[in-house]
C-alpha cells in the first residue's frame, strides 16, 4: 500500500564515535540541533532551548524590573543579530568548517 503523503529522504546523519559536546562542536551547533548532523541532535536541542528559555526569561525579568532595561536588551540582541547576519563574526562557532 502506498503512502498518501510521500516521504522524504532522510538527511544526511554522521554517526560519531567521540563525546557528546565534542561531537556537537565539531558539527556545529545550530547544525547538529537544528539539522539533526549526528546522533546528538536532541541533546543539543535542549540546550538550544535552555539558551533561548534563558535569554527570554532575562527579557521579561527586566521587563518587570525597569520596561527600559527591557527595551534595551531587546534592541541589543536585534543589533547583535543583524551584525551577525551581515558579518558571520560567530558563525565558526556554530556551524562547522567545511
Amino acid at each position: 500500500m502506498a503512502d498518501r503523503i510521500p516521504r522524504r529522504q532522510a538527511p544526511e546523519f554522521r554517526d560519531s564515535d567521540e563525546g557528546m559536546i565534542s561531537s556537537i562542536l565539531d558539527d556545529g551547533f545550530l547544525r547538529v540541533a537544528l539539522d539533526d548532523a549526528n546522533q546528538y541532535g536532541p541533546h543539543a536541542m535542549i540546550l538550544l532551548l535552555g539558551i533561548v528559555s534563558t535569554i527570554t526569561g532575562l527579557v521579561l525579568f527586566l521587563a518587570m524590573t525597569d520596561p527600559k532595561l527591557s527595551v534595551g536588551a531587546t534592541i541589543l540582541l536585534i543589533i547583535l543579530i543583524a551584525l551577525e547576519v551581515r558579518f558571520k563574526v560567530i558563525r565558526g562557532i556554530f556551524y562547522s568548517v567545511e
